[in-house]
Parts: structure tokens; sequence; C-alpha cells
């Protein structure tokens, strides 16, 4: 993304000159859009996810299971669940509770010494 006509065909039209604006309006722009795409794709997987849990009660009704018989099931879907919930909080970077919680040992082993 050096070049004034590269940005262009992302935007639309290129500047006579140079321009240090029209290049930050590009990225703008590209930025804006790639939120807008991942704002969707996080809502698809969502929406995809609550309908799954949605169809199991009315699957399991149509095999003739009822909440007893699918009592460990559940139990079983829902440690998974928060197992990977809390593998994936602790995976997510620098903000993650790992990279906390380290910085707190940090302090604690200097305080001791």
């Amino acid at each position: 993304m050096s070049d004034d006509l590269e940005l262009a065909a992302l935007l639309g039209e290129a500047p006579t000159s140079p321009d240090p604006a029209f290049r930050y309006d590009v990225l703008v722009h590209t930025g804006e859009r790639a939120r807008r795409r991942q704002a969707r794709r996080n809502a698809f997987r969502i929406t995809s996810v609550f309908a799954m849990i949605g169809l199991i009660f009315p699957l399991a009704h149509t095999f003739g299971l009822g909440l007893t018989e699918l009592q460990p099931l559940l139990l079983v879907a829902g440690l998974l669940a928060v197992a990977y919930v809390l593998a994936l909080w602790t995976l997510e970077g620098p903000r993650a509770v790992l990279a906390r919680s380290r910085a707190i040992l940090r302090v604690t082993a200097l305080t001791r010494t």
C-alpha cells in the first residue's frame, strides 16, 4: 500500500498529487470495512451457536428423550463449553488472564526480596 494508485483501487479515485490525507482516508475506510466484516462473522457465529442450542430440545423431544435422559449429555456439553471459553480467554493475547496473573506473580516476587 505504498502507491496512491494502489490505494485508489481500494477507495475510488486517486488524487492528482501525493496526498497524506488521502492515504489516511483509505486506511480508515479499509479499517471500518474490516471491522464490519468481523462483526458480521461474530454475529453469524453467535446466531448459529444459539440456534443449534435451541434445536437440541425439540430434536430430543422428537426422539422421545426427556430432560432426565439429556441431563448427563447437557452437563458434558456445558463443561466442554466452559473449558473452550476458558481456553480462549487465557490465550487471547497480552490482555489475557495469564498475562495479568504473570504480572501479579512478578510483583509479588519483587516485593518478597
